[in-house]
């Protein structure tokens, strides 16, 4: 198999999540190059790994480094310049999630790759860390009917540090955006519209949401109903979809499974998640769709236009919770 030379642009926190995972996968990528503004990032991320080049800008880096796809770990604002200076040298791109900041954005991004030739894709790596690819599989098999109904929490007392705690967009943008674009995948289906809710606690040192309650409707006619919080005491995380022939039940450890019928308890299959408790390899298995539709001249899965959706899904939520009514989902990216 090839081996795909990365560069890592953006040093900060989640770089580490990423470079811990292309680590174990020699056969397939090797990370040549850090690169950050603030040098002294850049440097301490390389010294960790021993065979790469740190540099202060991207310039330098396409200059001086020969190397494949460009991991985007760089915060959001300045994420479209970077992915534009990625396309035009001819770099395959792998973005960070949330995508974008807004739908504007996203699209000008996956207009400048496509018109460059060179591939998109993002890292929404909860497809294969929480077992909403599981659940997929068991959806489309038909094993638990049609879906009416699904129910998820993300409950926690979460304090951000950095340039995250100075957005206008925080705890969907941060977690949200793992749980929307979760759902699109689960029922290989749109959102139509979305009625969203946010409030800013006191308790959180944000400026923007720390908590959010979202009721969507899909095209296929499932209700979603989502609630999240960073101010919450009492952590509290689980899905659950409600299907005419069967129940799911969703963790990152384990997929439940319950067939109707079954009584007032039935009986539970369990399928582990063999990638609930490990992040690095589910942040691999996204990369790796981008590896493969490289060598194959095809569209990752998780390609930037797919991508699209999500961020439509996310920008409407805030658009909701702005006008205080429900809205459509921009109508045009619903496939």
């Amino acid at each position: 198999m090839r081996v795909f030379r990365l560069a890592i642009v953006g040093c900060g926190g989640v770089s580490g999540l990423h470079a811990a995972a292309y680590t174990r996968h020699p056969e397939r990528v090797q990370v040549v190059a850090t690169i950050d503004p603030v040098r002294e990032r850049a440097d301490e991320l390389a010294s960790q790994f021993p065979g790469y080049r740190a540099s202060g800008s991207l310039g330098e880096a396409v200059e001086h480094s020969s190397w494949d796809i460009g991991v985007v770990c760089s915060p959001t604002p300045v994420r479209s310049k970077v992915v534009e200076e990625l396309a035009r040298s001819g770099k395959h791109v792998f973005v960070e999630k949330p995508f974008a900041d807004n739908l504007i954005d996203a699209m000008h991004m996956v207009e400048v790759c496509e018109l460059a030739g060179v591939q998109l894709a993002v890292h929404q790596n909860f497809r294969y860390h929480y077992p909403f690819d599981l659940a997929r599989s068991l959806i489309g098999s038909g094993r638990v009917g049609p879906v009416s109904t699904v129910v998820h929490r993300d409950l926690m007392f979460r304090q951000d540090q950095g340039w995250r705690t100075s957005t206008k967009r925080h705890s969907l943008a941060v977690m949200g955006v793992h749980w929307l674009d979760g759902f699109r995948w689960m029922l290989k289906d749109e959102p139509v519209s979305v009625w969203c809710v946010t409030h800013s606690s006191p308790l959180i040192d944000t400026a923007g949401d720390t908590d959010a309650a979202v009721q969507a409707t899909f095209r296929c006619g499932t209700a979603v109903s989502y609630v999240q919080s960073f101010s919450c005491p009492v952590p509290d995380l689980g899905t659950t979809v409600i299907g005419e022939a069967g129940s799911l039940r969703l963790s990152h450890k384990e997929l439940r499974e319950w067939s109707v019928p079954g009584g007032p308890d039935p009986a539970a299959t369990s399928h582990p998640n063999p990638w609930g408790s490990d992040k690095p390899e589910a942040t691999f298995l996204a990369i790796e769709e981008l590896l493969k539709a490289v060598e194959t001249n095809c569209t990752p899965s998780n390609s930037g236009r797919d991508n699209l959706g999500t961020v439509a899904f996310l920008e409407a939520a805030y658009r909701s919770a702005e006008d205080g009514g429900p809205v459509a989902v921009a109508p045009e990216l619903v496939r």
